[in-house]
């Protein structure tokens, strides 16, 4: 290399490490260390890799993003050089930006790619107008913006929140210039600057003159009082700034609110002051923010704090969990049960080529009972986390619900053996498992929220939701095998039809069955529920009345088989009839956005749900002409 153009290189590196924006790559000790360490947020205490991913697949779609120079950074290492290296930060593409209409809204020339990813860089150009758009179609309801409305008030939110985060410490790469004064000479020898941590290191000192001030009345004068009041000024800087986490724990156990280096120095000037280890973990963060320039000094203190943090953490008895929920995301249960579902469909598909070949007949029950076990061990470990029952969210009832249809179709392929409910069950979980994750990816937030006070953990909301959540998986499978026998109807296969339908609507009947028991006593343990916890055992709530809905027709269904007014395909209509009701229970009330069941509603489900009611009635036609067809058919060749 050239010698001038290598000099040049090199003085370019140096000042930028001199700024603090020089790349830090970050090792996997470090990144391991970073993310088990517990901060606070939405009331919660959680891993920094928790928060860290949810917050970059709210901005980016995904748990991951992509420097300029196309190297891939996981969430943590993007959450570390948002708060440490923010300039470098700030070219990183993580905005994901559907419709490039928004882009030119903003007044700025949008990429090729109609939905593309921008980064803070290419979108600060246009941040005021964004901001001012978005201040206007915030004030309209959810339901009346347009597309492109709704996209710039979200992108408004998560630009907000960028510039937060990478603001948090700010204060720590600009020291505080300190005017000459007695006070200051006496407090700060030799200083004509000070880090916010020196200066909360003598709070008490500097409260107690400022007191002394005013308590004699010229602190207006004084040029001691008005130095110590400017120098709270520009303390009030870093309260406006430092804000984005929640990573300090108090020492006081009695308190439950994490604090922020803002709350620190609030405090620190209150009466009584802040505790002096809180006064350090603060200076600690100084001293990280301070020495980005120097990886290995960084690191070396990185670890101290950290320790410091998780000690702390640990004496209040708040940390036991955190790293079980950093191996819980890193294991990817999930992820893995949806693969294993796909392939485990695409195997009982290939077996009914080869209706006899045994071994290809047990790897279809391995296939589907391996991803179970799987998703089984993911709710255990969020219940252990969380100290809750496995559904208490809408997230967690898709999860859970997965589960059981899964388990129900072992259950009965077991006592069938005709491979269809294995083929329904890993059609529904796989299905399942699909909706799950691109909800999580939909809403971009932490699935294991603190819950409201009315649904916190109690006996009776454990024993009502697990138990009609079972409910809903059963109802669900055997309108998912009742498919099959309307399949049958249509294809007029297979060649023993009748035989083979019979056994179709008797597991159809039996499965059904399973689900009205449980459904029913669900319903009756949300009685119980709501009057321990509203004082009323019915108020006639939408999310109430879509599970008496369930309930009543399936009795209407059952007593229709039993008194003879339907048969086999009427049957197996009925269980069509009542996934669709299911899904209006499930998820087709929370669309209303009324009802003490708040805990529930979502939002985009609308368009899904309705095709899937249209597509269900659409197969209940189908087996009704069908139906009618065979019937025909019979009194033709009888006569």
């Amino acid at each position: 290399m050239n010698p001038l153009r290598a000099f040049c290189l090199s003085m370019i590196l140096c000042t930028a490490a001199v700024a603090g924006d020089s790349p830090h790559r970050w090792s996997a000790e470090s990144l391991k260390g970073w993310a088990a360490l517990p901060i606070q947020d939405e009331g919660r205490i959680k891993p920094l890799d928790t928060y860290s991913s949810f917050k970059l697949l709210k901005f980016n779609g995904r748990r991951s993003c992509t420097t300029p120079d196309g190297s891939r950074l996981t969430a943590v290492a993007w959450l570390l050089d948002t708060l440490f290296y923010p300039e470098q930060a700030n070219s990183y593409a993580i905005f994901c930006v559907d419709s490039d209409e928004t882009v030119v809204a903003m007044g700025l020339v949008p990429h090729a790619k109609k939905r593309d990813r921008y980064s803070y860089n290419e979108l600060r150009k246009g941040e005021e107008k964004l901001f001012e758009l978005a201040n206007v179609y915030a004030r309209c309801p959810a339901k009346d913006r347009t597309v492109n409305q709704d996209q710039i008030v979200r992108l408004a939110e998560n630009v907000g929140e960028y510039e937060t985060l990478s603001a948090y410490l700010d204060h720590a790469r600009k020291p505080i210039d300190l005017e000459s004064c007695d006070v200051f000479a006496r407090l700060f020898p030799s200083k004509t600057q000070a880090t916010p941590a020196d200066i909360l290191r003598k709070a008490p000192l500097l409260h107690n003159e400022y007191a002394a001030s005013q308590k004699s009345g010229v602190a207006s004068v004084d040029p001691n009082g008005k130095a110590i009041l400017n120098l709270f000024h520009a303390l009030d800087e870093v309260r406006k700034t430092a804000t984005a986490l929640s990573s300090i724990p108090p020492v006081l156990h009695e308190e439950t609110k994490w604090l922020t280096p803002a709350d620190i120095v609030l405090r620190a000037f209150e009466t009584g002051g802040v505790d002096i280890q809180e006064i350090e973990l603060f200076a600690g963060l100084d001293e990280l923010a301070q020495s980005t320039g120097d990886p290995a000094r960084f690191d070396e203190k990185a670890a101290a704090w950290r320790t410091s943090v998780i000690r702390l953490a640990t004496s209040r008895g708040e940390y036991a969990h955190v790293p079980t929920e950093v191996a819980f995301y890193r294991m990817d249960l999930l992820g893995k049960a949806l693969a294993l579902y796909v392939f485990a469909f695409l195997l009982v598909a290939v077996s009914w080529t080869a209706p006899r070949n045994r071994p290809l007949y047990a790897a279809t029950w391995i296939a589907v009972a391996a991803p179970t076990i799987l998703l089984s061990i993911a709710i255990a470990m969020r219940c252990i986390i969380r100290h809750r029952p496995p559904a208490t969210t809408m997230y967690e009832t898709i999860l859970f619900t997965t589960a059981v249809i899964a388990a129900v179709s072992l259950i009965a392929e077991w006592m069938n053996r005709q491979r269809i409910a294995l083929t329904a069950g890993a059609v529904l979980a796989a299905v399942g498992m699909f909706i799950a994750i691109k909800y999580e990816a939909r809403e971009g937030s932490d699935t294991m929220p603190s819950m409201v006070a009315v649904l916190d953990t109690n006996f009776w909301l454990a024993t009502h939701i697990t138990t009609i959540t079972m409910g809903y998986a059963a109802a669900l499978l055997s309108g998912a095998i009742a498919h099959i026998y309307v399949a049958s109807h249509l294809l007029r296969r297979p060649a023993d039809g009748e035989a083979f339908r019979a056994s179709v609507a008797r597991m159809v009947y039996g499965i059904f069955c399973f689900g009205f028991l449980f459904t029913f006593i669900g319903t009756l343990l949300g009685g119980v529920w709501a009057n321990e916890s509203w004082g009323r055992f019915w108020g006639w709530d939408p999310k109430e009345n879509g599970a008496l809905l369930i309930v009543l027709w399936q009795l209407a269904s059952l007593h229709a088989k039993r008194g003879g007014y339907i048969r086999d395909a009427g049957f197996c209509m009925a269980s069509i009839a009542c996934g669709m009701i299911v899904a209006f229970s499930w998820w087709g009330v929370n669309l209303l956005g009324v009802g003490l069941h708040s805990y529930g509603f979502t939002s985009g489900a609308m368009t899904s749900l309705a095709v899937f009611w249209i597509i269900e009635g659409a197969v209940i036609l189908l087996g009704l002409c069908a139906v009618l067809r065979a019937r025909a058919g019979s009194r033709k060749r009888t006569s």
